[in-house]
């Protein structure tokens, strides 16, 4: 009887994506997680005798004030040889909910006035110690910005997709109408793509300031006779304006060419058969190409919607993060130690894993909503 080998080779191939995806994906998300409901905190252990390995009884958190109960003298023998007179302490206190602990504890874990007379002491050190907690959760949604830069946020995304997406769909069906000279329009279109977040933000900001394209050309026509301020506290609506322009400029080309694909993979003859039966353009573009390009639309909404929850630096460039924010940027400020920021990763980890699964919530409803026929017969 012959014996079926065992094909290793389609394994080896697909090693490399879950290797890919573990270093780069998993791993990350991670700690991510655990930054945003992990806290690091040092707190003392309390022990039952005045040794290093005694039994603990309790344990007291940081800045915690206690009551001296007794302290014992002891030598300690450094590494020269020589020794120093070292207490232990007998303290009394209690934690944070309000369960009493009482124990032996070194002279380095406290800050006493006197060793010799002192009543009382103050908790200063200890061993870091990890516990689960909801504390950064809960300061993120209690922000007093994260609610503005959630609307703002979820404003662009329904603001730029329907543009990006007309647009998109109408540049592709350029491209594929098979016109004379239709690749000049390709190569306009892929402008763009070859320009950073940051650079399509300061393109935009030369258009709007007072002495921008905008206003300039504006005072040429003679509709105003004094520069518009556009950009500023007071007209935030503009803001919200050159920011749409600029995401819509700057990433309507990714959306397209993920339409161009999708209509390449459409049979010309479905379109035909429309135009035989006598379909006109509109009927054929929403009876036959949309249906078709669903899984094209799905990959696309997706993409864009996850670019969106993370747009950042045309925001900065335009309005400086101040005057009007997104979620991005408060993961920014946050995080940056610098005069800016807070220096705090843990409630940076929160936004970000907040905009995780925001995301994550509105793929998981792009692919429950935007399903060709085949996908939902099959449940």
């Amino acid at each position: 009887m012959k014996r079926l080998r065992f094909n290793f080779a389609p394994y080896l191939l697909i090693l490399p994506s879950f290797i890919y995806l573990a270093v780069f994906f998993a791993w990350p998300m991670v700690r991510s997680l655990q930054l945003a409901f992990v806290r690091d905190s040092p707190i003392l252990p309390v022990l039952s005798e005045p040794e290093e390995k005694a039994d603990v009884v309790g344990h007291l958190e940081m800045q915690v004030e206690v009551a001296v109960v007794d302290r014992v003298k002891r030598d300690e023998v450094l590494p020269n040889g020589r020794t120093r007179p070292i207490y232990w302490f007998k303290i009394a206190g209690e934690t944070e909910s309000g369960e009493p602990v009482e124990g032996w504890v070194h002279q380095k874990n406290l800050f006493i006035k006197s060793r010799t007379e002192s009543d009382t002491a103050r908790v200063v050190s200890g061993e870091g110690a990890k516990e689960w907690t909801l504390d950064y959760v809960e300061r993120m949604i209690n922000d007093y910005r994260f609610r503005e830069a959630l609307q703002t946020t979820l404003l662009l995304i329904v603001l730029i997709l329907p543009i990006q997406f007309v647009l998109a769909i109408t540049m592709a069906l350029v491209l594929q109408s098979q016109l004379r000279g239709n690749s000049i329009f390709l190569y306009i279109y892929a402008i763009p793509l070859g320009i950073s977040d940051l650079a399509a933000g300061l393109v935009w900001v030369t258009i709007f300031t007072q002495r921008g394209y905008l206003n300039t050309l504006l005072q040429q026509l003679g509709l105003i006779d004094q520069p518009y301020v556009f950009l500023s506290a007071e007209n935030q609506h503009w803001m919200i304006v050159a920011i749409v322009l600029a995401e819509v400029w700057r990433a309507t080309s990714i959306v397209m060419v993920i339409v161009v694909s999708g209509l390449q993979a459409i049979p010309r003859e479905y379109l035909e058969a429309g135009e035989l039966f006598g379909a006109s353009l509109w009927q054929r573009l929403r009876h036959i190409t949309l249906p078709l390009l669903k899984p094209s639309l799905q990959v696309a909404l997706i993409l864009r919607t996850i670019l969106a929850f993370q747009v950042f630096a045309v925001v900065v460039a335009i309005t400086g993060g101040r005057v009007l924010t997104v979620l991005a940027y408060e993961t920014y400020r946050w995080y940056d130690p610098g005069d800016s920021g807070f220096n705090n990763p843990n409630m940076a980890a929160a936004y970000a894993g907040f905009i995780m699964l925001i995301s994550l919530a509105f793929a998981v409803f792009y692919l429950r909503t935007v399903r060709t026929q085949e996908e939902a017969a099959r449940e």
